[in-house]
């Protein structure tokens, strides 16, 4: 019984987050420390660059919109140091033009504000696992060779994902299509199912919003 507790918690990857309004700092540390995650905080994302390392055990939770040095900028950076450390972005603007761009950069995944709890511990716990395991096939690559292909790489997004095109299978596609079918819905939802206060939301041309509807089944008529 011991055994299967300690399964299902969180790996023990330290969380650094990041973010310059120090009020959404100070809350969400807490209660990702509460949850028991190890937690180091950064107004600053320049502090982080001086704190993280490759092979540094981590998860990056990162705001997309900070001055100086964004959180796309921010990935690059880290990145440039160990490409697979996982970065969470989360952004209070339903861009999803700009989330295409995360994606197709190397973003484990992309929120959108407010974002709950329960969501964001998920995705912390899922890229928890995959930083863990990254690591461990680097301290013991034999192991990592031996392993049947089917779960290698169930949540990775494709080294080349920028050279996928509209209509590919993999799994770029599938978070940009979620991402999308979320941000409409919600943007539909805040506006009473009114397409022009959609359109006005989401930034979007009428045919894309039209099309992009259609293709996940989305109907007006659901949020009146």
């Amino acid at each position: 019984m011991p055994e299967s507790q300690g399964e299902a918690e969180t790996p023990a990857c330290t969380i650094y987050f990041v973010d310059d309004d120090r009020g959404v700092v100070h809350s969400s540390v807490q209660w990702l420390t509460l949850s028991g995650l190890k937690v180091q905080a950064f107004a600053d994302p320049k502090l982080l660059l001086r704190t993280i390392r490759p092979n540094d055990p981590c998860v990056v939770v990162s705001d997309i919109r900070m001055p100086d040095l964004d959180g796309m900028s921010l990935m690059k950076h880290i990145h440039a140091r160990d490409k697979q450390i996982p970065v969470i972005l989360i952004t209070g603007h339903g861009d999803i033009p700009l989330a295409v761009e995360a994606m197709k950069l190397g973003a484990h995944e992309f929120l959108t504000k407010p974002v709950s709890p329960e969501q964001l511990l998920d995705v912390i716990a899922t890229a928890s696992r995959r930083r863990l395991q990254h690591l461990a096939n680097v301290a013991q690559p034999d192991a990592a060779l031996t392993r049947k292909p089917e779960k290698q790489v169930v949540e990775t997004v494709p080294q080349n994902a920028s050279s996928l095109k509209h209509g590919d299978a993999g799994p770029l596609n599938t978070l940009v299509d979620k991402y999308e079918k979320t941000v409409i819905e919600a943007a539909l939802k805040k506006c009473g199912g009114d397409i022009s206060l959609a359109l006005k939301e989401l930034d979007l041309p009428r045919r894309t919003l039209n099309s992009k509807m259609k293709k996940y089944g989305i109907s007006r008529r659901s949020f009146r």
